[in-house]
């Protein structure tokens, strides 16, 4: 039995012709016939008295009729609940995205999850780029904030952003460059490395043959940070990672030149997998939040500027003076 020949028989019941119901169902009148005829012999009863007037269902027939609109409604409502909860985000959804922006853009992620996304169920894990693109093909993550992940056949991914790497030291001991550093001279400075980012700028100085003077590698950005701020040499990090400290005026930071360093964040999703709408939307929130999130160091006017402007309007105001008394 099929829910067609269910809604072609109440049809037919209803209106009491094959006929009217052919016309209203859009289904030739043969055809029409043939699927009552096959619920008929299913059922093994006779649902229909074909008179001269039209058809009239039997005690069977009418029983049918109440139960099939019964079970039609019922698969309509199924219908229609089912694309609600296709449309409204809900559930557990878990992000993977690199230590070095975690603490920049999970607070603001989880934040607006809570409050724009209240079923959904938010949980954020962290790990380096490699690892998240395993964790995606085997769906132990749903979607992942990765860096530079080049071409994978078995990702969706999508170019957010592109994150400026920087030179940072003791705020007072910063090299005296005119504001930026080139590349180059950074290695005669003792640099304090982070072992995946190593990879990432031996990328840029291996082809200029520039050798940088690592001192000391080490997997934590927090314990690098600490050890700066003792003195312990400089660092290359990505902006995100200091620049609260380099707005408090806890590190120094400086732009890197010829050539400037960057790293790309994309978003990325498992490309095999169907995405529900809550993926769908904390991946919209992604994108969203690391908009929002300084990538790179911001150009500032020097202090000479600033203090030159109120002397000119000073300077003006005196030649006035000077114009009116003569």
């Amino acid at each position: 039995m099929e829910l067609r020949q269910i809604r072609y028989f109440i049809h037919v019941a209803s209106l009491r012709s094959f006929t009217k119901a052919a016309r209203v169902l859009n289904v030739a009148q043969p055809a029409l016939s043939r699927h009552i005829q096959s619920l008929e012999d299913e059922l093994r009863t006779q649902l229909l008295f074909r008179t001269t007037r039209g058809v009239v269902p039997t005690d069977a027939g009418v029983a049918l009729m109440q139960m099939g609109e019964s079970v039609l409604a019922f698969v309509e409502q199924m219908r229609e609940e089912v694309s609600r909860a296709a449309d409204i985000p809900s559930g557990k959804v878990i992000v993977g995205m690199p230590q070095s922006i975690s603490p920049s853009i999970a607070p603001l992620l989880m934040e607006a999850c809570r409050t724009r996304l209240p079923k959904v169920e938010l949980r954020v894990t962290e790990g380096l780029s490699v690892f998240l693109e395993e964790w995606l093909n085997v769906a132990k993550i749903d979607v992942a904030l990765m860096t530079n992940p080049g071409k994978v056949l078995t990702l969706h991914t999508s170019l957010l952003a592109r994150e400026h790497m920087v030179l940072v030291g003791k705020a007072n001991n910063m090299p005296a460059n005119g504001g930026k550093i080139p590349l180059a001279n950074i290695a005669k400075l003792p640099v304090l490395i982070a072992h995946g980012f190593r990879r990432l700028i031996d990328q840029w100085t291996e082809p200029r043959g520039i050798k940088l003077n690592y001192v000391m590698e080490l997997d934590s950005i927090t314990i690098i940070k600490e050890m700066i701020k003792r003195g312990f040499g400089y660092s290359i990090l990505p902006y995100a990672t200091v620049h609260a400290e380099a707005q408090s005026g806890d590190l120094g930071v400086m732009p890197i030149v010829d050539p400037t360093i960057t790293r790309d964040f994309v978003v990325a999703v498992n490309a095999r997998r169907p995405l529900s709408a809550a993926v769908k939307a904390v991946r919209e929130l992604i994108v969203e939040k690391l908009a929002e999130i300084e990538l790179q160091p911001q150009e500032k006017r020097s202090r000479q500027r600033k203090s030159a402007i109120p002397k000119t309007i000073k300077q003006d105001r005196l030649r006035k003076k000077k114009a009116k008394a003569t």
